[in-house]
């Protein structure tokens, strides 16, 4: 028991009296809550303005890819000028923003009909690749389509180019064959407003041997001339090959791999086992520099927008890596070790990709073989058609052959 004498009330609570809560809690918990709503209301209007950009950039996009001659630009132009337009530093010149591109339709008509080898300067910058004629692979419909849809896009012109003014360009482009050579003709045939250009450099290349250019037309002791499968400017036929603007490295070690047995053709064989190692190397270097328009069409029914697009990307639930990964843009080739394959001879390619396939049947594990292992036959046709469509390596290209 308890020692106090006060009586107890057993249904006492203990508490403790209200104390009023400091006016800075107050002022602190409605700064939080107005920083919470505002930081809500604006994450809420960016996401809406980035939802808003988002959605307004895929519409451009959809529309751009929707435009008449867009198609034509993805296929032919984008690997070397980029799909943005930026081109590529020191070789390719970018489109965007470009004074050829805003001038008179003609100029870049004439550039597309004709080419460029040599040095270009633009907007102060210098470069230094090759641009191919689209003059024997594209008509006057496709060109002026293609044309429109650069100046649109790249020159913020909206005027439509017609194919009545590509024919009088074509017409032009007749008499004045081969490419733009660089230098001061770019500025003053093309267009006097264009910043002085840098000097075209011709090549030191000497002319072929008389004795090499028998070889081509008659051939070895009475043996198969070159000319007789190849054509008499290398363009190839059927399923003899274009071999005009190959690299020469690549045509000497092909020469010597027929020759050595390395490489199996009953048509090739006893004519590289002929041919001496200096006339292999000769020939090489002499088929390197042909500029040879192109005489390849599709031919094989194959699907030619599944060839496009195994050639520009690949396809990745297969396996297969985009022809142009290793071939280089526009298939124009990387010497030594792989060759151009545009405007190649359909026949050709599919029937190569078939003797690829079949080496890898055979065990091989190299990187040809692994790729055609995975392509079927519907494949093989699409991308040799394709390819065939594009236009030829253009020159100046090829690093001579090696002389060993």
């Amino acid at each position: 028991m308890s020692d106090d004498p006060r009586p107890v009330d057993e249904r006492f609570e203990p508490y403790e009296p209200r104390r009023r809560v400091p006016l800075p809690v107050y002022w602190i918990a409605i700064a939080l809550a107005i920083w919470g709503t505002l930081t809500l209301w604006r994450d809420a209007h960016a996401g809406s303005i980035a939802g808003r950009q988002r959605g307004d950039e895929a519409a451009a996009e959809k529309r751009r890819a929707a435009a008449p001659g867009a198609d034509l630009f993805l296929a032919r132009c984008s690997s070397c000028h980029q799909p943005d337009g930026s081109g590529i530093a020191g070789a390719v010149p970018p489109l965007a923003g470009s004074p050829l591109v805003k001038a008179d339709p003609s100029v870049i008509i004439r550039v597309l009909l004709r080419g460029i080898d040599g040095p270009i300067s633009v907007s102060g910058q210098r470069f230094d690749g090759h641009m191919p004629s689209f003059a024997s692979v594209l008509d006057d419909s496709q060109l002026a389509r293609t044309v429109t849809y650069v100046r649109a896009r790249f020159g913020e012109n909206a005027s439509a180019v017609s194919p009545s003014d590509v024919a009088a360009a074509r017409a032009w482009a007749a008499g004045h064959p081969g490419p733009w050579r660089g230098g001061e003709n770019i500025r003053a045939a093309l267009m006097p407003l264009l910043e002085r250009q840098p000097a075209y450099v011709a090549s030191s290349v000497a002319a072929p041997d008389p004795s090499i250019l028998a070889l081509v037309q008659h051939g070895t002791g009475g043996g198969w001339s070159c000319a007789s499968c190849h054509g008499d400017l290398g363009e190839g036929h059927g399923d003899a090959p274009r071999i005009a603007g190959l690299s020469s490295p690549y045509l000497l070690a092909e020469l010597r791999a027929f020759a050595g047995g390395a490489r199996t053709s009953d048509a090739m064989a006893p004519v590289a086992t002929s041919l001496t190692d200096a006339q292999k190397i000769a020939l090489a270097s002499y088929y390197s520099q042909l500029a040879t328009p192109s005489a390849s069409v599709p031919a094989l029914q194959g699907a030619l927008d599944r060839g496009e697009a195994l050639a520009l990307d690949g396809d990745s639930a297969k396996g297969i890596p985009a022809c142009f990964s290793c071939h280089g843009s526009s298939g124009f080739g990387v010497a030594p070790a792989f060759p151009p394959i545009a405007a190649q001879q359909p026949a050709y390619t599919a029937g190569r990709l078939a003797g690829f396939a079949r080496q890898a049947k055979q065990g091989s594990h190299a990187l040809m073989p692994s790729v055609a292992a995975r392509l079927d036959d519907a494949d093989r046709r699409a991308i040799a058609d394709y390819l065939a469509t594009l236009p030829p390596v253009p020159t100046g290209t090829a690093p001579p052959a090696e002389q060993h």
